[in-house]
C-alpha cells in the first residue's frame, strides 16, 4: 500500500522508491505541461525527475530515489549534534538558492544520505507552489525550528511557530527566531555545533573515564566527526543515543540556586543536593522534583509517593516510558502504568473498567492507538469524554483534545474498513467474469481508492493539528 503525506498544497504518495507529487492545478499557473518541462533538467541539490504528467486537472512529477537516501523526518530524533550538523550542512549547500526560493523545506521533502551528500526532491519554477509568502531567512528560520524540535513538527511551526517557541522555551530555538540575516543564522548553528560537540565529547569522555577507571583516552573532535559519521550510516547512531541519553539527558541546569547545589546536581551527587536542600528547609515536593529532573526516578517516589504522576508524565516526554517497567514502585497506580507499556491488549481490556485517573485513561487510549486498535481506544476516549461518574473533572481544552483523538480513531477505522474492501474486491473469484462485470468491479475499486486519499488526506492534517506526526 502507498503511503501518502502533505506538503502545504501538495499531496506526496510513497511506493518503495516511486515518490510521486500530486498537484491540484487550481494550485498552480500551468496551462501547458511545456511551462514545466525544464523541471527535467538536472540542479545541484535536487532529485532529478523522472516524468511530469497531467490527469483529471491535476499535475504529477514522478521521482525514483535511491534507497541509501531517507528523509531528514526519519533523523528528527537523533542527538542535537547529529542534527545540528545536518543543519548545517544544509544551510552551506543553500538549496534556496539553487531553486530561487521556489521549493519547500519540508522534512518530507529533504533527503540525505550522508551528513555532506544532502538532497531536495521537489522544486517549482514559478508556475507550480512553493513558500512565495516566506523570505528565504523565514524559510530557514523554520526549518531549523522545525527539525532540531524533538516535541513539534515543521508543519505545525509553519502555522503555529511564536506558541510553540514559548512551550520549547530554548534559548538556541529562540536565537534562531531572532536572527536577521542568513549569515547570522549559519553563525549561530555553527556556534551552536561546537558547544554540542563539545558536550558530547565531555560525557563520552567522563563516560569512558568511569567505566575504565583510571585509563584516560583524549578523542579530537575531528575523529569524533568521523565516528558519529560512521555510527550513524551503518546504524549505530541509536546505541549511541541510548548510552548517552540514559546517562545525561536529564542532567538539571538550576540556574537560579546556589552554585555548590547546581554542582551537586548536575554533578549527579543528587544526594549531597538532597542534604543541601533539606539544610535549606526546602519542601518535599520541591525535592522530589529535582530528583525527577535528575533522572533520579526511584529516589524521588521513595522520597515523596505524591510524585508518582509527575513521574509517569516526565517519561513520557522525554520517550523513556519504557523505564516505568524498571522501577521499584509497586503501588496501584503504577502497575496500571507498567500494564500499559507491557501492552498485553487482553489484559489492559479486562482491567480498563478499573482505571479512574483520567491521564493513565488517556494514555492508555494513546497506547492502542499506537497498536492499531482504534476500536477499543475510541471506546475509552468516549467513556472518558462522558465521565457519566463524575470522577475526572475535564477542562474545555481537554475535551477539544479528547475530540480530535475521537476522531482520529474514527478516520483510521475508516482507512481499515476502506482497505479492507479494497483488497476483497482486488482478490475476488475472476471465475466466469464478464468483461462488464470487470469493469465494474474496477470501477468500484477506483472509487474506493480514491475515498481512501481524501480520508488519508485528512487523517494526515488531523495528526498534524495533534502532533502525532511529530
Amino acid at each position: 500500500m502507498k503511503k501518502i503525506t502533505m506538503m502545504d498544497n501538495l499531496t506526496l504518495y510513497i511506493k518503495k522508491s516511486e515518490y510521486k507529487i500530486e498537484i491540484d492545478e487550481k494550485f498552480t499557473k500551468v496551462s501547458n505541461l511545456d511551462e514545466i518541462e525544464d523541471l527535467e533538467q538536472s540542479l545541484p541539490g535536487f532529485f532529478d525527475v523522472e516524468s511530469i504528467s497531467r490527469q483529471n486537472n491535476k499535475v504529477y512529477l514522478v521521482y525514483d530515489i535511491p534507497e541509501v537516501y531517507q528523509s531528514l523526518e526519519k533523523a528528527k530524533k537523533y542527538v542535537p549534534v547529529i542534527k545540528l550538523q545536518l543543519i548545517k550542512n544544509l544551510l552551506d549547500a543553500d538549496p534556496l538558492l539553487e531553486s530561487d526560493g521556489m521549493t519547500y523545506l519540508d522534512l518530507t521533502n529533504v533527503f540525505f544520505k550522508s551528513f555532506k551528500d544532502i538532497k531536495v526532491l521537489y522544486r517549482s519554477n514559478g508556475y507550480l507552489p512553493y513558500h512565495k509568502d516566506l523570505s528565504a531567512l523565514e524559510q530557514y528560520k523554520l526549518f531549523v525550528l522545525g527539525f532540531f524540535s524533538n516535541k513539534f513538527s515543521y508543519k505545525r511551526f509553519i502555522v503555529n511557530k511564536d506558541n510553540l517557541l514559548r512551550k520549547e522555551n530554548n534559548e538556541f530555538m529562540f536565537a534562531v527566531n531572532a536572527t536577521t540575516s542568513f549569515a547570522n543564522l549559519k553563525t549561530l548553528v555553527d556556534r551552536e555545533l561546537e558547544k554540542e560537540q563539545s558536550s558530547f565529547y565531555e560525557k563520552a569522555q567522563f563516560q569512558e573515564t568511569s567505566l575504565k577507571k583510571g585509563f584516560k583516552r583524549k578523542i579530537y573532535f575531528g575523529i569524533l566527526g568521523v565516528i558519529l559519521i560512521v555510527l550513524l550510516f551503518v546504524g549505530g547512531i541509536k546505541q549511541i543515543e541510548k548510552n548517552v541519553a540514559a546517562n545525561f539527558q536529564n542532567e538539571i541546569a538550576a540556574a537560579k540556586a546556589e552554585n555548590e547545589l547546581v554542582l551537586a546536581v548536575s554533578s549527579g551527587d543528587t544526594k549531597k543536593a538532597v542534604e543541601l536542600m533539606e539544610s535549606k528547609g526546602e519542601d518535599p515536593g520541591v525535592i522530589a522534583e529535582m530528583l525527577v529532573q535528575a533522572g533520579k526516578y526511584d529516589e524521588a517516589i521513595a522520597y515523596d509517593k505524591t510524585i508518582e504522576k509527575e513521574v509517569v508524565a516526565r517519561l513520557y516526554e522525554i520517550g523513556q516510558e519504557e523505564r516505568l517497567l524498571e522501577l521499584e514502585s509497586d503501588s496501584t497506580f503504577l502497575a496500571f502504568e507498567k500494564e500499559i507499556v507491557d501492552f498485553d491488549s487482553d489484559n489492559l481490556v479486562a482491567k480498563a473498567p478499573l482505571i479512574e485517573d483520567k491521564d493513565t485513561l488517556k494514555r492508555l487510549s494513546l497506547a492502542f492507538i499506537k497498536h492499531d486498535n482504534y476500536e477499543f481506544a475510541k471506546d475509552i476516549l468516549e467513556r472518558l469524554k462522558s465521565d457519566s461518574s463524575g470522577l475526572f473533572e475535564l477542562s474545555k481544552s481537554e475535551i477539544k483534545e479528547l475530540n480530535q483523538y475521537i476522531l482520529k480513531a474514527e478516520l483510521e477505522i475508516k482507512v481499515k474498513n476502506l482497505n479492507d474492501q479494497i483488497t476483497a474486491l482486488s482478490q475476488q473469484d475472476l471465475f466466469e467474469e464478464t468483461e462488464e462485470d470487470k469493469l465494474k468491479r474496477e470501477e468500484e475499486i477506483k472509487k474506493l481508492e480514491d475515498e481512501l486519499v481524501e480520508v488519508q488526506k485528512e487523517l494526515i492534517k488531523l495528526d498534524e493539528k495533534i502532533g502525532m506526526d511529530a
